[in-house]
């Protein structure tokens, strides 16, 4: 769940979301309205004729951990709190229509100890389902990429062409989006992302980069990093290597 706190008042709160899984990173965000092009006023403080500028939104971005199925970046807009609804994002089976999601998949019932399988996917849940808020972008597993679940995300800075980027667990990979968060849309589409070290030297993963510190000696069966990007307090992108405590700035480049 995600739980709204009124600090005036001890011991308050009310839940503001359910269906929520794992969530491990949440980042406020502010963005341009959607599609529907609504526009401002701003006022002139010298009396000149008011410019029309974009409409804003502050925006509810979170992580979410899924099972086997389906691993996800939610989003939702901060005026939603506002509402009496109770935000349902999937995860957990439903006491109405007794089924279980992941992104936007139904899943069977688990076998407890059986990783790696279990909850399997069942079928396709209908996108745009009623009374769900799908995910913003969402990513499963394949038989090559060896993924096994999203360690972290981040929103590029304002001119970025990406929107979001998130890092994968076990590999260490990238991925991103250049689609923006849009209320009620379907899932965005995902790719991985190349990586460059600081010698312009492409890189699989950012796993390498756990051998380069430690030694390939001292590396062991995995060279897993688990990778936890950031925003340093100028806004600027990061990632820190949990395994080795090292912390990295991230830059966008364009390949042509």
């Amino acid at each position: 769940k995600i739980l709204k706190i009124d600090p005036t008042e001890k011991g308050s709160y009310t839940v503001a979301a359910k269906g929520v899984r794992n969530s491990q990173q949440m980042r406020v965000f502010e963005q341009e309205e959607d599609g529907r092009r609504e526009r401002v006023l701003r006022k002139s403080e010298q009396g000149k004729k008011s410019k029309k500028s974009p409409a804003k939104k502050m925006i509810v971005s979170f992580m979410d951990i899924g099972g086997v199925t389906a691993e996800e970046v939610n989003a939702f807009p901060v005026e939603a709190l506002d509402l009496d609804e109770i935000l349902n994002f999937g995860w957990g089976r439903n006491l109405m229509d007794g089924k279980a999601r992941e992104g936007t998949f139904y899943v069977n019932h688990g076998k407890a100890f059986v990783l790696g399988a279990e909850p399997s996917c069942n079928s396709d849940a209908p996108l745009g389902e009623d009374g769900f808020h799908q995910p913003w972008v969402q990513f499963g597993r394949n038989g090559f990429d060896s993924f096994f679940g999203i360690s972290s995300m981040a929103i590029p800075s304002e001119g970025s062409m990406l929107k979001l980027i998130w890092s994968e667990f076990n590999t260490g990979k990238l991925l991103g989006t250049y689609d923006a968060y849009r209320e009620g849309a379907q899932p965005s589409e995902a790719f991985k992302l190349k990586i460059f070290d600081e010698t312009g030297t492409e890189i699989d993963g950012l796993n390498p980069l756990v051998v380069e510190e430690l030694g390939e000696d001292n590396v062991g069966f995995t060279s897993r990093g688990d990778p936890r990007l950031f925003h340093f307090p100028d806004g600027e992108l990061g990632v820190l290597i949990e395994r080795t405590g090292v912390f990295y700035k991230v830059n966008e480049i364009m390949l042509e």
